[in-house]
């Protein structure tokens, strides 16, 4: 690139053309003569400034930046989203002139932002180095990326400046915050079978060790768990609640769809569902139970079968985040033509390699140099196959996209009208062929499920299976910024109106099936939400 003017320069500029116009105005040959020094002065420095970039290439200028562990403390290359960390950066000048850099700015995506930066001039004498921080916070869950960084290197007397460029990835998985709500009350399944026992008592109607209470048949409750007895004497059906050490099976089921993916980054339903999803996992595993991750969108797209101990943490984290992360071509708007284009102006602008043609791009080329950037990237192992193929040098830069975290823009609707079928599908997948019964928490708006029927009919042979379900609904209105005008503030309205009638009609067919279905906020204590969904 040119280099650019600084404002001593413009000032420099302007007086000289004034004073040539004036000599010209006033038949003065010293004036004349004056002006047009100081402007043969410009472009001489300007002349020099120029080749200032192929200079530093030939004298070895290299940047290198990591990520510093913050607080919380996280595992290498992760941080907490909502948590600031740091950035070190180094830069080692080998050349033997002094350089003197400026305006130092990371070049990032909507999910960073960038509180603390270099602020000044950064001094590099010749064979030295120089260090500085770089503050960030990460806005919601997922994969970040700082894709380099620019620069603006001096010239001589400071009246132009180079524009420089590192192309340096730098990738950091952005956590979710499972520690906001901790110990979480559960909705517990009614199975008395288990692996192994667990950690602590849980009450279990009709089978166990200690007898914890007797208590009114609510729908949902087991035929056997009846109190004969007790029912006689009370003139009411009364049920048995028992209490015994198990090891009980949580399932997640995460709605993904576009229709929670609405708003700004870290004000949006999925990234709330994501943040509960993991508390409520991490407490699970923390109280030696253990839990299994499904993400649903028409069809199972991720899937971390359940298993205990923390280390298993980590796989649940994969495929929660890999919700933010969807390339697959039946969930996202990009056609294999718009992916082409996509990935081929990035590598333009990051790499400088220009693979256009005349008759369009230059693919092969542009596979290459997404596969050079892709050595030691593997796919996800929580990540299903797409419904439909794509061809595979595509699905190759597909892979880069998320590597490089170039959005693909999520579909909006579901394909097919199927967010339905799809939640039914994932609850047979939660459910299994296991005889223990299991606890499912599912989270999800409804938004877009038109016909009940399927996912009525597959919650009603779950709970004729003793599996414990629990449905919450993220509260959009509570996620949003306070309105800002009359409009938005009558929108928000509107569309909560919609949100709270959807709520209310499905709270009504599932409380039918003896299934609980929690409307959660975000200033709403989780805790107390869901401790109402317990029988």
């Amino acid at each position: 690139m040119l280099p650019l003017p600084t404002t001593n320069a413009l000032i420099t500029f302007i007086a000289a053309c004034i004073m040539v116009a004036l000599g010209i105005a006033t038949n003065s040959a010293l004036a004349i003569m004056l002006g047009s020094a100081a402007l043969l002065g410009l472009a001489s420095v300007f002349a020099l400034t120029l080749p200032v970039g192929a200079r530093l290439r030939r004298d070895r200028l290299e940047l290198a930046w990591w990520h510093t562990h913050g607080e919380p403390v996280t595992a290498r290359g992760s941080v907490v989203a909502g948590a600031r960390f740091e950035v070190q950066a180094s830069l080692r000048h080998f050349g033997a002139r002094t350089l003197v850099l400026s305006q130092l700015a990371p070049a990032h995506g909507p999910a960073l932002r960038c509180v603390r930066g270099a602020h000044g001039a950064v001094v590099l004498p010749g064979q030295s180095r120089s260090e500085f921080e770089l503050g960030f916070v990460a806005v919601a869950p997922g994969r970040l990326v700082l894709h380099g960084l620019s620069v603006m290197v001096h010239g001589p007397l400071d009246l132009f400046r180079a524009p420089l460029y590192f192309p340096i990835p730098l990738v950091i998985r952005a956590l979710p915050r499972s520690a906001v709500y901790s110990g979480l009350a559960l909705r517990q399944s009614s199975g008395v079978v288990a692996e192994r026992a667990g950690q602590v008592l849980r009450h279990t109607p009709g089978g166990g060790t200690e007898l914890r209470e007797l208590r009114e048949l609510v729908p949902g409750d087991a035929f056997k768990t009846i109190a004969w007895k007790a029912s006689a004497k009370a003139g009411k059906l009364m049920v048995r609640d028992v209490e015994s050490e198990v090891q009980e099976t949580l399932y997640l089921v995460l709605d993904i769809s576009g229709t929670m993916r609405g708003g700004a980054l870290g004000d949006r339903k999925l990234d709330y569902g994501i943040e509960l999803a993991a508390s409520l996992a991490r407490d699970a595993l923390a109280r030696g139970d253990r839990a299994g991750v499904l993400t649903v969108d028409g069809r199972v797209v991720g899937h971390v079968p359940a298993r205990d101990g923390l280390s298993h943490m980590a796989r649940l984290h994969e495929v929660l985040l890999g919700a933010t992360e969807i390339i697959d071509p039946d969930l996202t708007e990009a056609d294999d033509e718009e992916v082409i284009a996509l990935v081929a102006r990035y590598v333009r602008h990051q790499d400088g390699i220009d693979v256009r043609t005349p008759t369009g791009f230059d693919v092969d080329a542009l596979v290459r140099q997404a596969q050079t950037a892709l050595t030691g990237e593997h796919e996800p192992r929580s990540a299903t196959k797409p419904a439909i193929p794509s061809d595979p040098r595509v699905q190759l830069l597909r892979r880069f996209c998320r590597a490089r975290a170039i959005d693909l823009r999520y579909r909006a609707e579901t394909r097919g009208l199927a967010k339905g079928p799809g939640l039914a599908q994932a609850l047979r997948t939660a459910a299994g062929d296991s005889r223990v019964p299991r606890s499912i928490v599912v989270i999800t708006d409804f938004d877009g499920i038109n016909d009940t029927s399927v996912l009525e009919a597959t919650v009603r042979m779950l709970r004729t299976r003793q599996h414990a379900l629990s449905f919450v609904v993220p509260q959009a209105q509570s996620l949003l910024p306070a309105p800002t005008s009359r409009l938005v503030r009558d929108l928000h309205l509107v569309y909560g109106l919609g949100e709270a009638r959807r709520a209310r009609q499905m709270q009504a067919l599932l409380y039918k099936l003896g299934v609980p279905l929690v409307v959660s906020a975000r200033r709403q204590s989780p805790r107390a939400a869901l401790s109402k969904a317990a029988p």
